[in-house]
């Protein structure tokens, strides 16, 4: 399984790109059962990496939607996702090798609640400790993403812009707060694309590549699983700020960011570890 040449120019150019399924409806149900039991308290899973419900997260004037983070860590179901073959030889073709999974976390968009917001964003704002910023995502479907359920939207082009800003200067009460940031190109064509993806499938985006949802307008949830990567030369350039995610204080400042917690993806045969990314910013 592979990306052709202009998919991935599509990537380097646009930072997005639609991949192929890399789930069986097997694996689709059994994940999705496993979510199930893990929101209903069925798992033992740490309670600080659950996030707040919907209704916690409303209280606060927060944007809601349920999700769960590190489930690779700490639970065995996801961390057979690691020898997902398809995945790690879509990843390496992205990215310079060896690729390796930065964190990842499960997003749960409830029925008939259009509030399940997540406002535009650039995922690296949240990684800044660690670089350079040419991370990635692979965000796979667990029910079909639509409009209607709140699948993802990009901005193209958008991982190009220098922007200047940090985490703290977030204004997390206005979803559009990212999208008027100095910086962004006058001419820059802000139209956001929808990104659907059926269950099974998946969907890759860049580190800094304009992204956020809508709610979900339908009877049924939609449930996705998202794995985060980074190419095999990130280096830790700060310090741990956040619980939730893993321990770059394991390595170094300026060190190479490996280690038995942040485990490598398996590339295909013929790939070794040759990177294929040459996007500049």
């Amino acid at each position: 399984m592979s990306f052709t040449d202009a998919e991935i120019a599509q990537y380097e150019e646009q930072g997005y790109l639609q991949g192929p399924r890399v789930l069986s409806d097997e694996q689709i149900v059994a994940l999705q059962l496993h979510i199930d039991a893990i929101l209903d308290g069925q798992v033992d899973f740490p309670k600080h990496l659950m996030g707040e419900t919907v209704e916690q997260s409303r209280a606060k004037g927060q944007l809601p939607s349920v999700k769960v983070v590190n489930l690779f860590r700490h639970d065995p179901i996801f961390a057979g996702l690691l020898d997902n073959a398809a995945i790690g030889a879509l990843a390496h073709q992205l990215m310079q090798g060896p690729v390796r999974l930065w964190e990842d976390q499960m997003i749960y968009k409830p029925s008939f609640d259009e509030q399940t917001v997540l406002a535009w964003h650039q995922d690296y704002t949240y990684w800044d400790h660690v670089g350079p910023a040419e991370m990635g995502t692979c965000w796979i479907a667990l029910d079909d993403a639509t409009v209607d359920n709140g699948c993802m939207h990009v901005v193209p082009g958008s991982h190009r812009w220098d922007l200047d800003y940090t985490r703290e200067d977030v204004d997390g009460s206005d979803p559009d707060w990212l999208l008027e940031r100095p910086g962004i190109p006058a001419d820059a064509d802000l139209t956001p694309v929808a990104c659907e993806v059926a269950a099974g499938h998946c969907h890759f985006h860049h580190c800094k590549t304009f992204h956020g949802s809508f709610g979900n307008k339908t009877a049924s949830a939609r449930r996705s699983y998202i794995m985060h990567l980074m190419p095999g030369d990130t280096r830790r350039l700060g310090d741990n700020w956040n619980e939730r995610q893993g321990d770059v204080e394991i390595v170094p400042i300026g060190a190479v960011l490996k280690g038995a917690t942040y485990p490598v993806l398996k590339p295909a045969p013929s790939q070794g570890v040759v990177s294929h990314m040459t996007t500049e910013k």
